[in-house]
């Protein structure tokens, strides 16, 4: 992308932060490395278990109660859907199989570093919310879902698990390393990860029995808020975003801060045309719409926005979106798992009618083809892998009207030089790593 900002050394204090740390979840604000795990540019100190403890105190154990707190707070899940906890809990009584709880910490849109920067800042607590999670529940097994390529995070819950055995603690954790691969941290393709099988998503009604081995997967922040929880401590409220500009960075902020103020706080001094929302699968929305709106999801889904999985990426002026666009639909058809026609076809015949778009060829048929492409796929997927790509090539012809008129007329935007999207290059080609 074009003209974005870099992003200043964070504040010495946190951005629309209040109150002390025992209310929230991060150390720290931090720099991320441009692309790859959340590893900081500046080494922030874990948590250790001693000052865990200081903090917070011991953890309670998980029992039934805990069911009914769960219920009774509304807690939500932060992997992006923000599905209730309690939903997720109650379909768990629908068999009695062999339970394996998942902490998943294998963030897939490249852009997001939340998770990883919790992980590696307090792994006490994370940890905290699966071992309660698992007694609540019963589960048999207890597992950290992770990249395989991200050693800071394996090494941050080794270190915090070894420290747990010098006390006398008896948590059974195992950590488990997935490919690196955009599908490897969907909730589907870590169930079937972690019981052996392909860590790629299962179909969107995936056969079921009494006595099948279930598998609940939680995302880490999810599970350190039930840590906080289960010891009485009121929710934050705060959220956990990364943000990419010139720099990639985690910031804690309350859900009462504006779009506005949130960039103003991380120094981008001009004012952005657009603001792609929940990363590579997300939704763009004008800067005109979003500014003076709250980063509550609450909020934002009255105005059928989300923030997904806590990804924000602001376009600068005079960028090209559709350009972006298409780059990113590349990408997604480059991340596919190729189990059924929409993913393994559909996919790039979309992102080659997105490129002819980008490119103003010129043809008064490019949004209809384009439209007809997204038809399609939409929902039609043996996942729902595709359906992000529909989304923001939907976002992205609401959002960047007036250049769609434009690129239409064969006025495509003026070739520049651009800071690509981590994973994605200026000319749609994308490395694709996968390995176990």
């Amino acid at each position: 992308m074009t003209g974005i900002a870099t992003f200043p050394r964070l504040p010495g204090r946190r951005v629309g932060a209040s109150g002390g740390l025992t209310d929230r979840l991060l150390l720290s604000d931090v720099h991320l490395r441009r692309s790859g795990p959340a590893d900081p540019v500046r080494h922030v100190a874990a948590e250790s278990l001693v000052e865990h403890l200081a903090r917070l105190g011991p953890r309670p154990l998980g029992g039934p109660g805990l069911v009914d707190l769960v219920q009774g707070s509304g807690l939500l899940g932060h992997g992006g859907a923000h599905v209730p906890a309690a939903v997720k809990w109650r379909a768990l009584a629908a068999g009695d199989g062999p339970l394996t709880l998942v902490a998943n910490a294998a963030e897939s849109e490249p852009v997001a570093g939340k998770d990883g920067t919790l992980l590696r800042q307090r792994p006490h607590l994370v940890l905290d919310g699966l071992a309660l999670a698992a007694e609540a529940l019963g589960a048999q097994r207890a597992v950290v879902w992770l990249h395989g390529d991200d050693d800071g995070g394996r090494r941050a819950v080794r270190t915090a698990l070894e420290e747990r055995r010098r006390t006398g603690a008896r948590e059974p954790v195992k950590i488990v390393s997935g490919p690196v691969h955009y599908l490897a941290g969907e909730s589907s393709a870590v169930a079937r990860g972690v019981l052996g099988g392909p860590a790629l998503p299962s179909t969107r009604r995936p056969a079921r029995g009494p006595h099948r081995p279930r598998t609940l997967v939680h995302n880490v922040e999810t599970l350190a808020r039930l840590a906080l929880l289960a010891r009485d401590r009121p929710p934050t409220s705060t959220r956990l975003l990364s943000v990419l500009g010139a720099d990639r960075v985690v910031v804690e902020v309350e859900a009462a801060t504006t779009f506005a103020r949130l960039l103003a706080e991380l120094g981008w001094d001009s004012r952005p045309q657009a603001v792609l929302l929940g990363g590579y699968g997300g939704l763009w929305a004008p800067w005109d719409r979003l500014a003076d709106l709250p980063l509550a999801e609450s909020a934002l889904r009255s105005e059928g926005l989300t923030l997904g999985a806590g990804v924000v990426i602001p376009l600068a002026e005079g960028a090209c979106g559709l350009r972006v666009t298409a780059d990113l639909v590349r990408y997604l058809a480059s991340m596919s798992a190729r189990q059924c026609g929409p993913c393994a076809f559909g996919l790039p015949a979309l992102a080659d009618s997105a490129r002819a778009l980008a490119e103003g060829r010129g043809h008064d048929d490019l949004v209809q083809r384009l439209l007809d492409d997204a038809g399609l796929v939409e929902g039609r997927g043996a996942c729902h892998h595709p359906d992000g790509a529909t989304r923001l090539v939907a976002s992205a012809l609401a959002t960047f009207e007036a250049d769609v008129a434009a690129h239409v007329a064969g006025r495509a935007c003026p070739a520049r030089a651009d800071h690509p999207l981590p994973g994605v290059d200026g000319a749609g080609t994308v490395p694709v790593a996968v390995r176990r």
